[in-house]
């Protein structure tokens, strides 16, 4: 798993120790499915994905490299834009995602079906860059993401040789023409506070964005860094990465 996967595992796993039972998860947007395969190697807790695949109609890796297994695949549902959850109300105790949240173009509609599906007292964590971010999460050229859309390809030209996945391709035309697309078509970039006032229609929204610092400095051969992720202000992990944020569905009477 990658490092957020891990983190949100972790929290996972903290949350079913102090449950009685084995808490049902759900990884939206889950792609290869690596949390679920985790979960199924260790023979820890429940969990489940559903992705959209990019609307390609197939469960399947995006990385040529990666395959998913036949025991996680079992365990993914293919999403439909425009689509109920493929899921019965109350299901899941538990609910996660890594950068999926900047590909939402429903955002109201998404979050009402998150909240269907959750039983009342879940918790979800949601891993996302927002339009604070300084450098774009998927090309990794500052600032792109903030600009018209007519604007963006003379920016990203200039960035190019550093912009991510550059070395993948032969030529700037090359690189542009998959990405340039996805950024305009497949990415949709809003301000923290309006993800805040969409979540706390039906969350109760926490910040969770030290917390996250102090694992992955945890993780590192830097350990003594841990406690200083806490004098990190918020603003700072907004600039370079994005938000975490922790959600629990009300009990209501």
């Amino acid at each position: 798993m990658v490092p957020n996967e891990n983190w949100l595992f972790d929290r996972y796993t903290e949350l079913s120790s102090r449950s009685s039972r084995v808490l049902t998860a759900l990884d939206f947007g889950c792609g290869a499915g690596r949390v679920i395969s985790h979960s199924l190697n260790e023979g820890i807790g429940d969990f489940w994905g559903a992705d959209t695949y990019y609307g390609d109609g197939e469960i399947t890796a995006r990385d040529e490299h990666e395959t998913i297994p036949p025991a996680t695949r079992e365990r993914i549902r293919l999403l439909e834009p425009g689509r109920p959850l493929p899921y019965d109300d109350d299901s899941f105790d538990f609910v996660c995602s890594n950068q999926v949240f900047e590909h939402v173009d429903d955002l109201a509609g998404t979050i009402d079906e998150l909240a269907r599906v959750t039983r009342p007292g879940g918790v979800h964590l949601h891993l996302f860059p927002t339009l604070e971010l300084l450098r774009e999460a998927h090309l990794g050229v500052p600032l792109i993401h903030r600009l018209p859309v007519e604007r963006r390809e003379a920016w990203a030209k200039l960035f190019y040789p550093h912009a991510y996945y550059a070395d993948t391709t032969s030529s700037f035309d090359d690189w542009w023409k998959a990405m340039g697309p996805f950024l305009a078509e497949r990415t949709f970039y809003r301000p923290r506070a309006e993800y805040d006032t969409a979540f706390a229609r039906r969350f109760q929204v926490t910040h969770v964005e030290q917390s996250k610092l102090a694992f992955h400095l945890g993780q590192s051969r830097l350990r003594p860094l841990r406690a200083l992720a806490h004098t990190v202000p918020t603003t700072v992990e907004l600039l370079r990465v994005g938000t975490a944020v922790h959600l629990r569905l009300p009990i209501t009477a």
